[in-house]
């Protein structure tokens, strides 16, 4: 149970309760209240202000924070699927090329080792991790 209560951190602020929050409008009359589709409309408004009112907004610094996390996942990824693909590019570029079999193959083979290599040391990481 520890282990959720570290998972989770606290602003360090109040945030606002529903009870704290001020009604808006109580008491008007004219227009609103005659016609029903605009009384429904103001209605979806002063829910979506007071949803706004309650909303508890992060920091600066988390923000800052949580933006660099997304460029840095963004730029990794981007600069891993252009690799990839300039490796199979010229990877099928040389299995069509003629008397490139053994190339392609050499290729082929290197990449299921690679591959089946990391998929089991993955499952063995995950099994420790488990037991």
């Amino acid at each position: 149970m520890d282990e959720l209560d570290d998972a989770y951190e606290t602003k360090g602020r109040p945030t606002p309760s529903s009870n704290e929050l001020k009604p808006r409008g109580v008491g008007s009359t004219g227009l609103i209240n005659r016609i029903p589709v605009v009384r429904r409309v103001v209605a979806y408004f002063r829910g979506v202000a007071s949803e706004m009112q309650k909303v508890s907004w992060p920091t600066r610094e988390e923000t800052r924070y949580l933006t660099t996390i997304v460029l840095g996942v963004t730029v990794f990824f981007a600069v891993s699927l252009g690799l990839m693909d300039a490796f199979l590019g010229w990877w099928f570029r040389k299995a069509f090329h003629a008397n490139s079999e053994d190339m392609f193959l050499l290729v082929a083979l290197a990449v299921a080792v690679a591959v089946s290599g990391g998929y089991f040391l993955l499952r063995n990481y995950l099994r420790e991790g488990i037991e």
